[in-house]
């Protein structure tokens, strides 16, 4: 880890507040399995150049010197070369050995985006449970004061004679799970925060982070076939074919001849530079592939049928993905519409229970109806937190199907 990190993980752990951009920002510098892909990315783009290099001439020089026998004074020998060879046909070899760093090359792009969708999610996630933690230490609160309010009032109900010992005895056990509840909210808070911490690599429970996290809205028409197209899987799939082809197209050229053109230029000699000891040769040079041992043929029949179990796997792979698309999506929309439907709920559960209280208060409700009335107005409550919560959830797992990343 750089200086740039530590510095920002002693920023950190003096509890300063991060957004769901900072996060983002140092997950992108720290996650270690996202720079391993992208330094498999860089060397992948490396391997898809240098494979161009087939297509150019090599130049290479030698120089040497030799003696029969160092004692008897007889001068040294030198040589001296200077060779220049240029394969003019491969056997199709040079082509498919591009074609093979250029699929390698789509593999990792497609596993890159797959690796940052996959970190972005789970960063979503985490930041998501983070804020639903914090927030329902604080509906707990506001549950036990509402139940230590309605306790008293049972009480003092139940002194003055106009209450029974059951309807006292249940608010007061009420207030007891209440304040479990609330101790419980504050535990989870704690874990909350160091799974935060982990998915952006601090290792510190001085953690605090707030704001929002990016929204998107689900598409209402699109069609799971074309979404396909966008996803990693998709791209993987493809990139394992091109692969297969590639190899296959190797293996056929170990059937076909290569022809290389070669030309020198050496002296040789006790004075290699004298003009009579200069050898200029050149020419061309054929081969045939004739018998191999039947490895050739081995190994281009293995390259066929691995083209055929790629395409088996890209059926396979893409109905899954094609199923967890639909599957993503639905729920997307769902928790949209489900937070909206639990919002509108709460809303009139907490008037409801405002005019319930008042007609408890003035005998004009009894306990047990006014019991399921405020413990209604707390499931609300919990309902529509849990579901602010589960649409970030939603969108997050979509996004990683489509192999949707958050960038710094």
């Amino acid at each position: 880890m750089g200086w740039a990190a530590v510095f920002f993980m002693i920023s950190t752990s003096s509890a300063a507040m991060m957004s769901f951009n900072d996060c983002v920002e140092f997950m992108n510098k720290s996650n270690p399995e996202l720079l391993a892909a992208e330094s498999n990315l860089r060397a992948q783009e490396e391997s898809a150049s240098g494979a161009y290099s087939a297509y150019f001439p090599s130049l290479n020089a030698s120089l040497g010197a030799s003696t029969s026998d160092p004692k008897a004074n007889i001068d040294p020998k030198y040589t001296s070369a200077l060779t220049l060879s240029y394969n003019l046909f491969s056997g199709l070899r040079d082509r498919s050995k591009i074609r093979q760093a250029e699929a390698s090359l789509t593999l990792a792009q497609a596993n890159l985006d797959s690796i940052r969708a996959k970190t972005s999610a789970s960063l979503r996630q985490s930041f998501a449970q983070y804020l639903y933690a914090k927030e329902n230490i604080s509906l707990t609160q506001t549950i036990r004061e509402r139940r230590a309010q309605n306790e008293r009032l049972v009480r003092a109900q139940y002194e003055a004679g106009r209450e029974n010992q059951g309807s006292y005895l249940l608010s007061k056990s009420l207030l007891e799970q209440a304040e479990y509840e609330h101790r419980v909210a504050r535990d989870q808070f704690v874990i909350s925060t160091q799974n935060l911490a982990h998915v952006i690599g601090i290792d510190s429970l001085d953690l605090e982070a707030g704001g929002e996290i990016p929204q998107e809205t689900p598409p209402q028409s699109a069609k799971a076939e074309d979404l396909l197209l966008l996803t990693p899987v998709h791209r993987i799939q493809v990139g394992k074919i091109k692969l297969a082809e590639s190899n296959n197209e190797l293996s056929r050229s170990g059937f076909l001849p290569s022809l290389d053109l070669t030309g020198s230029l050496n002296y040789s000699g006790a004075q290699p530079t004298v003009s009579q000891n200069k050898q200029v040769l050149g020419g061309l040079t054929l081969t045939i592939p004739l018998f191999s041992g039947l490895s050739t043929f081995r190994d281009y029949r293995n390259t066929r049928e691995s083209i055929t179990a790629s395409a088996q796997n890209r059926t396979a792979a893409e109905f899954d993905a094609l199923t967890q698309i639909r599957q993503n999506l639905y729920s997307f929309q769902q928790s949209i519409q489900k937070l909206k439907v639990d919002l509108t709920i709460l809303d009139a559960a907490t008037i409801r229970a405002t005019i319930a209280r008042k007609r408890y208060n003035t005998g004009l409700l009894a306990f047990e109806q006014w019991d399921i009335i405020e413990s209604d107005l707390i499931n609300r409550q919990k309902n529509a937190l849990s579901s602010k919560r589960d649409r970030v959830i939603a969108e997050s797992n979509y996004r990683q199907t489509l192999g949707l990343g958050d960038q710094p």
